[in-house]
């Protein structure tokens, strides 16, 4: 009895699994028509390639900082970045290195460069967050291992990419000279103030102990009981010294900073010692002591004031600059080659289904009832 012919679960398996073997014969009984797809493809996307616009990386590097000159200042500058919006949370944990990438991903250097360069003319946008955004995009900033620091920019022109590098780590080395000047007029004003009051109180210690001297015709004591003086009047001179460097320090960073914790540490120990020393038993003794004091601390905010006379008008620079930035020779997109062979490859593979499809539908064809 002629019917239909039924096909069982296996026969319908086989026909529709996939059989590389026979395709691999079916695709290269074709293999002109697939080739010419591939060839096709690549020469297409090789001439669009031609036409796009030529973009060019301008590339820095610059040394790490140094520890001296930033360590000191690094939760300051952390401090002063969490104002701008693109830098976001450093974290608990950062290097000095962080923080110069943080410095140069931020709004401030950015905005910088979108201003002298007039990018919003050149990208031709008429929105600046649309500008700042996309010069964002186009620079990037990268810590190596070894510790250095790569600044690039891509720009259409290969001299302004060039330009436009090197003037972010202007920018930057701007923000870390304004920041450590600011700092340093800060701790000279501070400094001032306690130096007047320091003269005032010396000037009086003097005084006092020239009148007590005069009063009561005493000399000064022996040898024992003055280095006993002295050495309490070096604590409470250390004392001091420890109390204006942290009313310093309190002026630029938190209270969690491990150097303002580090400066408590200390000054708690010397009141600890201080507690112990026995009590001067004379007036004179305790005259002496004072003024013992105040020449110790006087003298030292003299040389801390004029360090700081001197930081705040120190313009040298705060970066090294490594390998600047020239305008480059070859274009780092489009990527010519890289686009063709990726066209070949996606054309090819469209062949192959296409030549694959083909053969499932014949099957299907030639296995419908007449």
């Amino acid at each position: 009895m002629n019917g239909p012919v039924t096909r069982t679960s296996v026969d319908v398996g086989k026909a529709e699994g996939l059989d590389l073997r026979a395709l691999a014969m079916l695709v290269w009984r074709q293999r002109a028509q697939v080739a010419l797809a591939t060839v096709l493809a690549a020469v297409v996307t090789l001439l669009v390639a031609f036409l796009l616009p030529r973009w060019y990386r301008a590339s820095a590097v610059i040394l790490p900082p140094e520890e001296a000159d930033l360590m000191s200042n690094i939760s300051m500058a952390s401090k002063a970045l969490t104002k701008f919006p693109s830098v976001g949370d450093l974290g608990a944990f950062f290097t000095p290195a962080d923080i110069y990438k943080a410095i140069l991903k931020s709004r401030t250097v950015q905005e910088v460069v979108v201003d002298r360069f007039q990018l919003m003319k050149v990208y031709r946008l008429k929105s600046r967050e649309k500008t700042l955004k996309a010069f964002g995009k186009l620079s990037a900033v990268k810590l190596a291992p070894d510790g250095t620091i790569q600044v690039s920019v891509e720009d259409r022109d290969p001299r302004r990419a060039a330009d436009m590098t090197m003037a972010m780590l202007e920018a930057l080395d701007h923000f870390n000279i304004e920041k450590r000047n600011t700092q340093a007029h800060r701790t000279r004003l501070f400094l001032e103030k306690r130096l007047a009051e320091t003269d005032s109180l010396l000037r009086a210690s003097e005084t006092a102990l020239r009148s007590y001297q005069e009063v009561h015709h005493t000399v000064a004591p022996t040898a024992v009981s003055s280095a006993s003086i002295s050495a309490a009047a070096d604590l409470m001179a250390r004392k001091i010294e420890l109390e204006v460097k942290l009313g310093v320090l309190r002026g630029y960073l938190q209270e969690d900073n491990e150097q303002i914790i580090q400066v408590r540490s200390e000054l708690e120990q010397l009141k600890s010692q201080l507690g112990v020393l026995p009590a001067l038993q004379t007036d004179l003794g305790r005259l002496i002591r004072d003024n013992k004091v105040q020449e110790q601390l006087y003298l030292l905010l003299t040389g801390e004031l004029e360090q700081a006379r001197i930081v705040e008008l120190k313009k040298t620079p705060t970066i090294q600059v490594l390998d600047p930035a020239i305008p480059p020779e070859r274009p780092s997109r489009p990527r010519r080659l890289v686009l063709a062979f990726g066209a070949a490859v996606l054309a090819f593979a469209v062949s192959v289904l296409y030549v694959a499809r083909g053969r499932s539908v014949a099957p299907a064809a030639e296995s419908e009832p007449r």
